[in-house]
């Protein structure tokens, strides 16, 4: 009876024994927090960590913490301007032209009330995390953008049919037509924003690096450099004294300035630095003496804005995932890159969609090429190539052909006969001066139209519009995705590959090989229809100006 008992009603793992010997110390008195069940335990102990205090760091801390609440409302500003002058543009010429449409009196919508309703958008922006929007995703950014303007039209429009209801066609067309609009429009306006701002010393925000290594920190600040136009400025690299000391004749070779952690405070005052990027794995415990590790801790938390590296810190985070609560406790919660079936039917039709309605409109484009090919050179119009697709099976990936006829024995002669050439097919796949290629091929090849074919790849339910790249099983083009990398081969035949993708609108002919297997990873791992959405329209960026083109 007693076993029964035990078994129903068992003692919690978490309670330790009350009188257990490790639970005094020597001096007789209670171990901290030894009371607290483990979990609450745990998280004191984490809290210890992140709660110390440095006096040198205190004033510091005041300081930077003001000179970043001032930042981000300066970095905000450019923002804001292009937000309001779009929505409000936008919905005043739509609904303009919607009333002469629909026979509507004139000056329905005044000019006053598009203001008003574009200054809706400012409040639900704001509340959706985007002023200054530093530190987040392009991704991101867009999808939270376009529901903050969306919830901002449909106000607008639903304020329009209480006062007058029947108009209710005539504002939801409007409403509708300007979110149509907006969606490819307000992005791009921020793009000029943050082209313009960029160029201003009082824009973005200064920030700081703190690696393990200098080849780590070198690596983040060119990156940094690369992207300022998201609003961090690359200041400084920082790396552990010994590390400093032992290679300070070896660094700043590459104009990338670096600094021992100690100086971590003096740094960020002179420089008004109020980010870090912290790409180390190892990091200052509760249970550890007050050392060095804990005195840098300390420092580091006089910086307002810290950012730990997924990446390089030995966790999985990604684009999507968000901080969640469960009672005192906070973590990750982990966005699946596996879908329901409904989202992956969805994703068909969006394709179905783009395929035909490119098809229809740039039908005269596509005979025009066609022409041009016929009467360029000899040889057939489109060409065909085996390609790898889902699940493994192959498929012909049709393309416009923008190579002379016998162009495969043309790249093993230029291989065999130029070493150049070979290192640099080996590094990328890929050569920048391809001397396989027509003049017309190499317009096609520049603008990315002779892609425009695979349309049908799409609609016969081979290829998505967004994906990674089809690979071709050959050792002259990625035999080495399939030997060399069959984790990252299996993943990418799990899904359908694309006609554009993250690779395209990244590096796209400017990066290694290994890249393209890079980005195929990331995306797979982070797929939405929002990131499809974002892609599309950034290919569009990229094709127009020639972002990554050889």
């Amino acid at each position: 009876m007693d076993t029964a008992m035990q078994m129903v009603n068992p003692v919690p793992v978490f309670s330790d024994p009350p009188h257990a010997p490790e639970v005094f110390a020597k001096e007789g008195s209670l171990r901290p927090y030894v009371r607290l069940p483990r979990v609450y335990r745990t998280h004191a102990e984490s809290l210890v960590t992140s709660c110390r205090v440095s006096p040198a760091a205190a004033q510091a801390s005041r300081m930077l913490a003001s000179r970043s609440l001032v930042q981000c409302f300066l970095t905000s500003i450019p923002l804001i301007v292009a937000d309001f002058l779009t929505l409000w543009v936008l919905l005043y010429g739509t609904t303009t032209l919607v009333e002469r449409v629909f026979g509507q009196p004139a000056s329905m919508v005044t000019s006053e009330t598009a203001l008003l309703a574009s200054l809706l958008l400012f409040p639900i922006a704001q509340l959706a995390g985007l002023y200054p929007a530093m530190g987040i995703s392009s991704a991101v950014e867009f999808r939270q953008l376009v529901r903050s303007a969306a919830t901002a039209l449909f106000i607008f429009a639903g304020f329009g049919i209480l006062q007058r209801p029947g108009a209710f066609p005539y504002l939801i067309i409007s409403t509708v037509l300007t979110l149509l609009l907006v969606i490819p429009l307000l992005p791009t306006s921020r793009f000029v924003a943050r082209a313009l701002a960029r160029r201003c010393n009082w824009w973005g925000a200064p920030a700081l690096v703190y690696a393990d290594s200098a080849s780590v920190g070198e690596e983040m600040f060119h990156r940094l450099r690369t992207t300022e136009d998201r609003g961090l400025r690359p200041v400084a690299v920082l790396l552990d004294s010994a590390k400093y000391w032992e290679a300070e004749s070896e660094l700043g070779s590459k104009g990338v300035p670096f600094l021992p952690v100690h100086d971590i405070l003096e740094c960020a005052q002179k420089s008004k630095a109020t980010w870090i990027l912290v790409a180390k794995r190892n990091v200052a415990t509760a249970d550890q003496p007050w050392n060095e590790d804990n005195e840098v801790d300390a420092f580091l938390h006089a910086i307002p804005n810290r950012v730990l590296l997924s990446s390089l810190g030995g966790f999985d985070c990604g684009m999507w995932d968000r901080t969640h609560t469960i009672g005192a406790s906070c973590g990750l919660l982990l966005s699946s890159s596996r879908h329901c079936a409904s989202t992956l039917f969805l994703k068909r039709l969006v394709d179905i969609f783009v395929a035909g309605t490119v098809c229809l409109i740039f039908s005269p484009l596509l005979l025009f090429i066609a022409l041009s090919i016929r009467l360029s050179s000899p040889g057939p119009i489109f060409y065909g190539q085996k390609r790898v697709g889902r699940g493994g099976l192959n498929f012909k990936a049709w393309k416009f052909r923008t190579m002379v006829p016998n162009a495969d024995q043309v790249l093993q002669q230029c291989l065999q006969s130029n070493p150049e050439f070979r290192r640099e097919w080996e590094e990328t796949h890929k050569l920048k001066n391809d001397p396989r290629v027509t003049w017309i091929g190499r317009f096609l090849r520049t603008t990315s139209l002779d892609e425009l074919p695979q349309l049908w790849n799409i609609l016969c339910g081979e290829m998505s519009v967004v994906g990674p790249r089809p690979i071709v099983d050959s050792p002259e083009y990625d035999a080495s995705y399939i030997t060399d990398y069959p984790r990252e081969f299996a993943v990418y035949c799990s899904v359908r590959p694309g006609l554009t993708g993250m690779w395209q609108v990244t590096c796209r002919n400017s990066g290694v090989y290994e890249m393209r297997i890079y980005w195929d990873m990331y995306y797979i791992r982070n797929w939405s229809l929002w990131l499809d959405l974002y892609i599309i329209l950034r290919t569009i960026r990229t094709v127009l100006l020639r972002e990554g083109s050889a």
